[in-house]
Order: C-alpha cells, then sequence, then structure tokens
C-alpha cells in the first residue's frame, strides 16, 4: 500500500515537536529529515482533515522544540503538493527558460514565508515564518531565521553557516550575542537510492525544485510591476492550487514564485527576492563570529563509528513516527512496515539495518515496540543498536520523539527498555 498521508502536516509537527537531547545534531536532523522526505516522491499526498487530530494527539505527547526546519517544510510542500507536468501554450518558452536558468547558477539566494502552527505549554498558536536561503557552489550555505514562534523570539535573527569543504558550521545569535562552532568532520546522510551513507554535502535542492514549478498549462498575463521593476507574469493551475512566477524578462530568471489556493485550504506560500548567479560577498560565508560575540566550540568527540550509527538510527525513526501517526499512535511491528509506506524500498532498508563497516551484512539495528499511552514520547525507546556485550562507547538510541542518542550508562538503558 502506497503511503498516502499528508506528509506536509505530519513533517512539519514532526519538526516543531522534536528535541534532540545531542544538541549538537540540530543541522543533521535536518539533513537526515530532508534525504527522507525526497523518498517520498514517488508517493502522492491528500489533505486530509481526519488526520487532523492524530497529528495534534502527537504534538501534545512531546516535548516542543525551538528549531524550526523551514527549509525542510518547503521541501515538503514542493515535493508533496507539486505535481510536475509540462507546460503547454506559448508561455511555455518563457516559463520554461525562466526555470532552466535556476539549474545553471553558481549561486542562489531567497526568502521564504509562509505560516506554521506550532504547540507551547498545551496552547496552540500560529506565525509567519520568514527564512533567507542562500548558497554558493560547490560548498557553502547561509540561512538567516527572520521571525520565530513568540515563545523562542531571541532565535530571531539567527545565522547558521555551513563550509562542506572544511567540514565546519557556525551559528550565532544577535539575541545574546553568542556563537557556536561545529565540527562536521562526522556528519553524515543516507543515500535515498541506495541506502548507503555520505557525507553531508551542499544541498540545491530548493532551487532545484523551484524549476520543477513548471507544472500544468503555463499562461502569460503579460508585463506588470513587481517592487519598482518591470517583470513578465506568468501563472500555472493545479487542480486548487494556483502558482504564479514572476520573471525578469532581460535574464528571464524568476524573481518571486507564489503559491495560493482557491479553496484556502493552505496558507499562501512565497519565495520573494530570488537571486540567481549572482555575486555573493564570501564574507557572507564567513566562518568568524561577528565581534563582540562569545564563542563556543563543539565537537563530537565519539567515534565515528557512532555518528555513523546514528544517522541510520535517525533515518529509520522519522519513517517510524510517520508511520504511527497514520497508525493511531502505533509504532511498526517489524521495520518492514515502513516499506509498505511507498517511501523506501526493502533493499534500502536491509541497507541502513546493516553495519556501517558491513553494508551487506545482517542487520544491527533492533525495532520495538513500545506502548506509549500515557507517557512522554522523549523517553520511549523505539530502536537501538544491537549489542552482544555493553559496548565501551554506549549504545544508540531513537525515541518516539524522533531524538536520537548516544546512552553511555548500561543500567539507564536497560531501565529504558524495559
Amino acid at each position: 500500500m502506497k503511503y498516502t498521508g499528508n506528509i506536509e502536516s505530519i513533517v512539519k509537527n514532526f519538526c516543531l515537536r522534536k528535541k534532540s537531547a545531542v544538541k549538537t545534531s540540530a543541522e543533521l536532523d535536518e539533513r537526515i529529515v530532508d534525504d527522507a522526505l525526497l523518498a517520498q516522491r514517488k508517493s502522492k499526498t491528500t489533505q486530509s482533515a481526519a488526520m487532523r487530530p492524530n497529528i495534534w494527539r502527537i504534538i501534545m505527547r512531546a516535548r516542543m522544540t525551538k528549531y524550526v526546519t523551514a527549509a525542510v517544510i518547503a521541501l515538503v510542500i514542493i515535493i508533496g503538493i507539486i505535481e510536475i507536468g509540462k507546460p503547454v501554450g506559448r508561455a511555455n518558452v518563457v516559463f520554461a527558460a525562466a526555470m532552466d536558468s535556476v539549474k545553471q547558477a553558481r549561486t542562489f539566494s531567497c526568502t521564504e514565508a509562509f505560516d506554521v502552527t506550532y504547540e507551547d505549554g498545551g496552547k496552540r498558536g500560529e506565525y509567519l515564518l520568514k527564512q533567507k536561503l542562500m548558497f554558493k557552489e560547490p560548498d557553502r550555505e547561509r540561512r538567516e531565521q527572520l521571525t520565530s514562534a513568540p515563545p523562542w523570539s531571541k532565535d530571531v535573527g539567527k545565522v547558521t553557516i555551513w563550509h562542506y569543504g572544511k567540514r565546519q558550521r557556525l551559528e550565532f545569535r544577535p539575541f545574546d550575542k553568542t556563537a557556536e562552532f561545529h565540527d562536521t568532520s562526522s556528519d553524515y546522510v543516507i543515500d535515498e537510492k541506495t541506502g548507503e551513507l555520505k557525507l553531508t554535502q551542499l544541498n540545491t535542492r530548493l532551487r532545484d525544485h523551484l524549476l520543477e514549478l513548471s507544472a500544468g498549462a503555463v499562461e502569460d498575463l503579460g508585463r506588470t510591476e513587481l517592487n519598482g521593476q518591470s517583470v513578465r507574469m506568468l501563472q500555472s493551475r493545479k487542480g486548487k492550487r494556483i502558482t504564479t512566477v514572476w520573471v525578469n524578462p532581460e535574464t528571464s530568471y524568476p524573481v518571486q514564485i507564489e503559491h495560493k489556493w482557491t479553496d484556502r485550504s493552505r496558507s499562501p506560500m512565497t519565495f520573494k527576492s530570488i537571486q540567481i548567479d549572482t555575486e555573493l560577498d564570501d564574507d557572507l560565508f564567513s566562518l568568524e563570529p561577528p565581534d563582540g560575540y562569545t564563542l563556543s566550540v563543539h565537537e563530537w568527540g565519539g567515534p565515528d563509528y557512532k555518528k555513523k550509527m546514528m544517522t541510520k538510527i535517525k533515518y529509520l525513526g522519522l519513517w517510524c513516527v510517520v508511520y504511527a501517526n497514520d497508525n493511531d499512535d502505533q509504532f511498526p511491528d517489524d521495520l518492514g512496515d515502513i516499506v509498505k509506506l511507498g517511501v523506501i524500498t526493502e533493499d534500502v532498508l536491509n541497507k541502513v539495518l546493516a553495519a556501517p563497516d558491513d553494508p551487506d551484512g545482517p542487520p544491527v539495528i533492533r525495532n520495538r515496540k513500545p506502548n506509549t499511552a500515557g507517557k512522554d514520547w522523549s523517553t520511549v525507546v523505539i530502536l537501538y543498536e544491537i549489542y552482544d556485550q555493553w559496548p565501551e562507547d554506549g549504545v544508540v538510541a531513537c525515541f518516539a520523539d524522533g531524538h536520537c542518542e548516544l546512552i553511555a550508562n548500561q543500567k539507564r538503558f536497560e531501565e529504558l527498555i524495559k
């Protein structure tokens, strides 16, 4: 059975409620979720009002996180809602040229904006999430958090910079003038096609999926003005969704893209100030914190093998959470159940289950179907690393709220899996 749940709502709320006990893995969480979402591209998604109570039950049972993975949510919406088609009519030439130009970009930046629902202290709220994204090929990326949910307003202005060539990441927050420097030499993701581990790298998928917005019939609405600039306005329609694209006629580059739904089942989503192949100063990607900031340095410190195990278990944990949401909060009896979602093949599952140094070997990850009734999901183990004798470095475990830990204390671990 193919998975047909509303992946947008599920993962949006998953991202909003998960809280990793390993703070330094926040960026890695995004990469794992992102890769897992791309594995879902073959499945079609539908808006299900009946599913929402189930989603809220999950949120109510777990801890709220201060991290909102906006770029991931954007990808969910693009992957889950936009069905790719072929443009027709005279306007397809202009539209295709504009979108094809995105593929050739050396640099890319835009500001994305859409409504996000959050949960805090038993109360629901909604705010307009805005984030500026940019990258410079082949290995530098920057994100600026322009807004945040009111309870976490201190994160407004937070900047995260990746340098994948140097395997380093910098985060700094204007609120308290603190900066964190991270060594990412052991940050991995799962290749969704093969199930193999690979180092994190520059993620250009947002740009690439903007290209795929040439879906359905494209209507040329002629020239108009946008922020004082003369542009060509194009439009595509797919069911209740209307996608409008404003294109610079001189460069054929899109400068703004907006999604709206005629029945208002979803709030509008906009990509503004799109800049393609323009000059981006290297200082924007500097790994030096601003003057006056207090810098702390964070390193993994554990064995590379354990980081790989954490990546594998966290990847599977995501789909276990999605499965539970679609099955009245019941986690899989067997990990083969997530294959039925249509988002992971049996071959990929077997590869992920195997040891990092023996990709064709037997499973080294055990599934545990827990009883979550009345429990804090952040304390309920759903997956863990198999061992014969307690490892000196501890055991990796994934919890029902999606976070992953390296547990060093054997007594604590045994209590958790009773």
